[in-house]
């Protein structure tokens, strides 16, 4: 397959790569590549994070997204985060949730996941935000579920 699609959620947006279409359960197999998070969001991920992480006795570590050049779309840079998800989990996802993703919305992102010196070795942050997006965009559709 190799097609990227995206999840859009409240001005974040999933972007990931099809592994396998399921027809008969009209499922997708869809591999996270990145999360692309806008200044609001982020900062109500990061606060609710945050807390989480102090409630489970974790400590909250500086966050290893980088921003997107200014061209990515019409927002400022500042405003607009990417967050690695390339050693995350696959996820089982309705496909009718999915849209193709643009060129122009990739061209940036893929350069950007390739550029292996800004990963992180601490994974499970980046593996909160998708888990915090997740839950955010299940509650808002649970009936296309």
């Amino acid at each position: 397959m190799g097609q990227i699609v995206c999840l859009e959620h409240q001005g974040s947006n999933l972007y990931g790569e099809v592994i396998q279409l399921i027809p008969d359960r009209q499922l997708c197999w869809f591999r996270p590549l990145c999360l692309v998070i806008c200044a609001d969001v982020q900062s109500s991920l990061n606060s609710e994070l945050k807390e989480r992480s102090l409630e489970f006795g974790f400590v909250q570590q500086e966050d290893s997204s980088k921003l997107l050049p200014t061209s990515f779309d019409s927002r400022n840079a500042e405003e607009t985060k990417l967050i690695d998800l390339q050693c995350g989990s696959d996820l089982l996802w309705p496909a009718h949730l999915f849209r193709p993703a643009l060129d122009t919305e990739v061209i940036y992102l893929l350069p950007q996941l390739k550029d292996i010196s800004h990963h992180s070795k601490d994974t499970i942050s980046q593996q909160k935000y998708l888990n915090k997006f997740i839950h955010l965009f299940w509650q808002t559709h649970q009936d296309k579920f």
